[in-house]
């Protein structure tokens, strides 16, 4: 048996297809059709790996296999690094479950060829105890199209977007931009206590600003750990200020030390239980060292930010990022109000992260509703509360002679999908439904998209006629983007529950759904949607909009915002005395 693992950022072409093959396993993802069309072309069966998840069963299993490190490497101010960092190295550590599951349909595998080094690849070698076959390239060939590939995606970006990555990777510890950003900014209202509104991204920006919004006396500070996080205007109550100019010059040494000591007993600890013994093996564990040298200087410039301003309570809109997670533990820590909420939907990591907050906000029935059946989440900890603006009220936006059929894409790269393929399937049925309902179709895209590439892309996919009816927008999503959508399209998209709120009608490509999350049944059984679950279903959308429409009681329950009142008592309950009325 002759088996290729086609790496992601590996295409379907080259010399590779000229041999024989009794299976192609696509470690990225792409739609049915594509794999079907591909196991003609070879003459093997073709599928990707993820083909082999178990949806929402395979995220629910993570937090009892986590516990056992959990406690093993505190720090000074009482943060468990294990719980920060094992979020960030999760989606390794279920790639290599996959591996394992894999490896059980592999069994009679002889000779196992990876287009090139991964995990997933290597994961399979020990399991399969085989050798792994690396296709070879010239070093010349390897190179440039190393240069191509590189040079493309830079081509993609904008000036910020490059200047972000540049920082990410060549200046986490904020050697660069300390010195950029200077000391902190010194007020007479410095003393004046707030409440802390940490992020990392512009969507964590937006929701924890609707949030400030609510409460005008209320003072807010808001605290950008990074450059992109930045949205303007300000509300009047907000204050900005950067994290790097509260960073410190150096690393205490023997705090380092003492912690990756720990880290390591950690490690020989964890290889004793069956979940962690390949992981071990394969080096996903000795990450934990860089994680902590990069955390402990997030970590003492959020502390900085505690000692120098007088927090009184922390509102973070993503604690899954080590960058919004850690001022959420330093307030718990300290007796802080901690809440919690997200800035999209749903949160699949809920379902293996530990609750470290004091209370969390949903922003509906349907949020609530995964959080403690899918996720766990002690409903005692759980507050209905959304930051509703004006924009996203419950009153109808909707009419017959809107002319977008919007599709609000996604970054799917960041899911390892197969780009080209997803656009491929849906855009020329999506043509098809406009020129039938007399719309166009408008792409609508995520913060994290190129729009250059995808305008791109668009061009290279659609014949001249459906390229008369499709326009790329990048534009923020506004009332105005709303009141020109007619029905939205999308896969799991926030927007999906954006437009159900306000009586859009949506339907979602069940088809190319996450591996394990679960966001597109959830949306499902609460009257978000319809879910398609074969792309020939989009040719039928000016057919199904009708039986699509959503009912005010769906919209009622996906939004219920929270009142000042309430919120000010959240903001200002102590942990102790959250603790007390749970109990």
């Amino acid at each position: 048996m002759r088996v290729l693992l086609l790496h992601p950022d590996d295409d379907f072409h080259g010399s590779w297809t000229r041999q024989h093959w009794d299976s192609v396993i696509d470690l990225g993802r792409a739609p049915k059709s594509f794999y079907d069309e591909q196991s003609a072309a070879l003459g093997c069966p073709v599928f990707s790996v993820f083909d082999l998840a178990v949806e929402v069963k395979d995220m629910q299993i993570w937090r009892p296999l986590l516990e056992p490190g959990m406690g093993r490497v505190v720090d000074g101010f009482g943060i468990d690094w294990w719980d920060v960092i094992s979020v960030a190295l999760q989606p390794e550590l279920q790639d290599v479950r996959l591996a394992l599951r894999l490896a059980q349909k592999l069994k009679g595998c002889r000779t196992l060829v990876v287009s090139r080094t991964c995990l997933t690849a290597e994961a399979l070698r020990l399991q399969l105890g085989i050798p792994l076959q690396v296709l070879h390239r010239g070093l010349r060939k390897r190179l440039v199209r190393g240069v191509l590939r590189r040079g493309g995606a830079v081509a993609n970006l904008s000036f910020e977007q490059l200047r972000q990555v540049v920082y990410d990777k060549y200046d986490p510890h904020y050697r660069w931009r300390r010195r950029l950003a200077g000391a902190p900014a010194r007020s007479q209202s410095e003393s004046q206590p707030v409440v802390l509104l940490p992020s990392a991204y512009s969507n964590v920006t937006k929701t924890a600003l609707a949030y400030a919004g609510i409460l005008p006396e209320q003072k807010f500070l808001l605290v950008l750990a990074r450059e992109s996080a930045s949205v303007l205007p300000l509300p009047e109550n907000v204050a900005e200020a950067r994290l790097a100019s509260f960073a410190t010059k150096k690393l205490e040494k023997n705090e380092l030390q003492e912690l990756e000591s720990a880290w390591k007993q950690m490690e020989q600890s964890l290889e004793e239980y069956p979940a962690f013994r390949l992981p071990v093996q394969l080096g996903i564990l000795k990450k934990g060292p860089r994680w902590l040298r990069w955390g402990l200087a997030v970590r003492d410039a959020w502390v900085r930010v505690f000692e120098m301003r007088s927090v009184a309570g922390c509102l973070s809109a993503d604690d899954s990022n080590p960058y919004t997670r850690i001022p959420l533990l330093l307030a718990e820590q300290r007796g802080i109000p901690a809440v919690a909420c997200h800035h999209g939907a749903l949160d699949c990591r809920m379902a293996f992260k530990n609750p470290r907050f004091s209370n969390y906000l949903a922003k509906g029935d349907m949020e609530r509703d995964y959080l403690e059946r899918i996720c766990g989440v002690d409903a005692d900890r759980i507050r209905i509360g959304a930051a509703s603006s004006p924009s996203r009220e419950h009153a109808s936006v909707w009419s017959e002679g809107a002319p977008w059929i919007a599709f609000f894409t996604e970054p799917y790269e960041t899911d390892l999908w197969r780009v080209e393929a997803i656009y491929r399937e849906v855009l020329p049925r999506l043509c098809a439904a406009a020129r039938a309902s007399g719309k166009t179709v408008v792409l609508k895209l995520h913060p994290f998209e190129s729009a250059r590439h995808r305008r791109r892309l668009v061009k290279d996919i659609l014949s001249d006629g459906d390229l008369k009816l499709v326009s790329v927008t990048e534009a923020p999503l506004s009332r105005e983007i709303l009141q020109k959508t007619w029905c939205a399209v999308t896969v799991e998209s926030t927007v999906a529950f954006e437009s159900a709120s306000v009586r859009i009608p949506a339907f979602l490509c069940g088809w190319l759904r996450h591996a394990y999350a679960g966001y597109a049944p959830q949306y499902v059984r609460f009257g978000v949607g319809r879910m398609l679950e074969f792309p020939d279903e989009l040719l039928r959308i000016p057919d199904m909009l009708r039986t699509v429409m959503p009912g005010s009681e769906t919209a009622r329950g996906l939004v219920q915002a929270i009142s000042p009142e309430a919120l000010s008592e959240v903001l200002s309950m102590s942990i102790s005395k959250s603790g007390q009325e749970a109990s």
